[in-house]
């Protein structure tokens, strides 16, 4: 699973952090982490997580802050997001920052036989700038069906299937619809 984070999350600080990873030590000494599986409450995440029965090592999220994480990976409460007008300047950042995008070497060598891909348009945006910019192929495993507007970096993946969602109501109808094993 790939997914984008929520704004919001399970701690709620009185002046959280942004883009800044660079003050990432000085956040670590006075804010509380949790993994990022736990820390995201937002609907979509919840109920994808929950009604796919899905394992903090099986998701990967796109954070506005960290970049491409796993599901495991302890990040602290931040306020970020990532829009079309600044997505290059926070991919850029991610990429700049020894601590972001922690998850993508496992994302990279992860073969899923079907992965589910939830990013809105502007989170698209920034995956496949970033998988440009890095020169990744994001066409693994054996099936990915995309929930978004629009088809990104999958969109020469001759195994990804674009089911175009209409904003979050949609997606979670759409995502309980899925047959669970």
């Amino acid at each position: 699973m790939l997914i984008y984070c929520s704004a919001r999350k399970r701690i709620k600080p009185d002046n959280p952090p942004g883009f800044d990873l660079d003050n990432e030590d000085y956040y670590t000494s006075t804010l509380p982490s949790l993994p990022a599986f736990m820390m995201y409450t937002g609907l979509e995440f919840v109920k994808t997580i929950q009604h796919l029965r899905l394992k903090p090592e099986s998701v990967f999220i796109l954070s506005a802050r960290y970049g491409l994480i796993r599901g495991d990976q302890p990040i602290l409460p931040y306020e970020a997001k990532i829009t079309v007008k600044n997505y290059t300047t926070v991919v850029d950042g991610w990429i700049r920052n020894r601590r972001g995008n922690g998850g993508l070497n496992s994302f990279i060598n992860s073969r899923f036989n079907l992965l589910i891909v939830r990013l809105s348009r502007p989170y698209m945006m920034a995956f496949s700038y970033l998988m440009r910019k890095l020169g990744i192929n994001p066409c693994i495993g054996g099936s990915i069906n995309v929930y978004s507007p629009i088809m990104g970096p999958f969109e020469n993946c001759r195994n990804a299937t674009l089911i175009r969602v209409r904003g979050q109501g949609d997606y979670v109808k759409r995502i309980m619809e899925l047959p669970v094993s």
